[in-house]
């Protein structure tokens, strides 16, 4: 029984660990709290710098990021 206990340890050790590098990364993303703002942004960094971009909602924050990787669902 102690070996499984070990994997579930394991397990929830790296799922922890996965979730605060994806924090990380979201943090150092520009956030919106709405899509009106994202759009908004997106568009004023088209005009700016020819930068077309997309928002999405993001599932670590709630928040709106952009990307320039095309539309995401």
């Amino acid at each position: 029984m102690n070996t499984g206990d070990s994997d579930i340890e394991r397990w929830f050790s790296d799922r922890q660990a996965q979730l605060a590098r994806r924090r990380e990364v979201c943090a150092r993303k520009r956030w919106f709290e709405t899509e009106a703002e994202a759009r908004a942004a997106a568009l004023w960094d088209r005009t700016q710098f020819g930068e077309k971009l997309t928002c999405y909602r993001c599932d670590e924050c709630g928040g709106w990021h952009l990307t320039g990787a095309g539309k995401r669902s």
